[in-house]
């Protein structure tokens, strides 16, 4: 689950005539998330675009719709299934110890959560006929993936006429349509296809660029990520990256990222690491999230202050912070600190890769 650059820029740079997605003999192809794989000058490494390149198209009953991955998504139709499913209970927290060996919060309290089958395996079949029913490309296919052997792509046929709305499972921001239309009736040009795509790159490359210098006007105020649900762009960083503040002050880390979840996680690096690496893992047959990321290391409701030794290693989490603007029966979308003691205090967030700050004590 890490940050993928915008990197569909190169068609923009290109000019209109470069297609992300065009219609073909063989029908159409679509990007789910950027399609390239190096960002422009100018454009952070962090920055990425939780897009469909281009959001819809329009096709012939009978002509395939074939979507290429480039991030961590899906292709879904949910059909009746909504909202469509990604993490799933299965029973409660089995009791948790910290470094100082004490039991923290969430044992035999919160839920234990598992990606949801829905999301991991594909679901249907190969074509569609009605907009009610579900299809999914499932995320087994991006986990399977290596450097080498990029995701499998997913097609599709649509039989019937009609408007099939698509979502990524694990972005509900991101979403598409496929617009059938009967046979013999005509369709967009590869030209008209190309220059739609085009003009969604430039619309994510200036959200990017306009996210990149924004800042929090609030004082001691930090931005955990930046993302907006219009064109898709989303930063995965901390704005500011550093932050001076003295000790008694309280600082919130707000989610003001329209796109995504984060985490604000403290600890020694090794620690924090491990968590990031097995913020999803197998457990038998199912894919778990791991507590120590997943949930706020403090009980719910409970005020938080930070001296460097929380947890007998200095481990403090905000636990999934949710989407600006999410309602608020979705969780927390803010977290907030009271510093203690002086020192020099390093964070990150254990979903996405280099997402990291730093908070000065003085």
């Amino acid at each position: 689950m890490k940050a993928w650059v915008v990197a569909v820029v190169a068609a923009a740079v290109a000019g209109p005539g470069a297609a992300l997605a065009a219609p073909t003999a063989a029908g159409v192809t679509v990007t789910a998330g950027p399609g390239l794989t190096a960002p422009p000058a100018g454009v952070s490494r962090q920055a990425d675009a939780l897009a469909f390149f281009p959001r819809a198209v329009t096709v012939q009953v009978g002509e395939p719709v074939t979507w290429q991955f480039f991030g961590f998504h899906t292709v879904t139709f949910p059909g009746t299934r909504r909202p469509y499913p990604f993490f799933v209970p299965a029973g409660k927290q089995p009791a948790t110890k910290d470094a100082a060996g004490q039991a923290l919060w969430w044992g035999g309290k919160a839920p234990d959560l598992f990606v949801s089958p829905l999301a991991l395996l594909q679901q249907g079949g190969t074509s569609l006929s009605d907009p009610s029913q579900t299809a999914s490309s499932g995320l087994q296919r991006i986990f399977q993936a290596t450097q080498k052997q990029p995701p499998a792509p997913y097609t599709l046929v649509f039989t019937r006429p009609g408007v099939y709305h698509y979502q990524c499972a694990v972005h509900p921001g991101m979403r598409g349509a496929v617009i059938v239309v009967p046979p013999g009736q005509g369709t967009p040009s590869a030209a008209s296809e190309a220059a739609a795509a085009a003009a969604r790159v430039q619309q994510a490359i200036a959200d990017v660029k306009r996210l990149q210098v924004a800042k929090p006007r609030a004082p001691l105020t930090v931005w955990v990520g930046l993302g907006h649900n219009a064109t898709g762009a989303e930063l995965t960083v901390f704005s500011p990256a550093r932050l001076v503040v003295h000790v008694g002050d309280t600082v919130t880390f707000a989610n003001h990222d329209q796109t995504d979840i984060h985490t604000v996680t403290f600890g020694p690096e090794k620690f924090r690491s491990r968590i990031e690496n097995t913020f999803v893992a197998p457990q038998g047959k199912r894919l778990r999230l791991n507590p120590l990321g997943a949930f706020s290391s403090e009980p719910p409701g409970a005020p938080v202050q930070y001296d460097g030794t929380n947890h007998g290693n200095g481990y403090l989490n905000s636990g999934i912070l949710n989407p600006l603007d999410s309602p608020p029966a979705a969780g927390p979308h803010s977290f907030k600190v009271t510093f203690t003691k002086a020192g020099t205090y390093h964070y990150e967030c254990v979903i996405h890769t280099n997402m990291d700050g730093t908070i000065v004590v003085r």
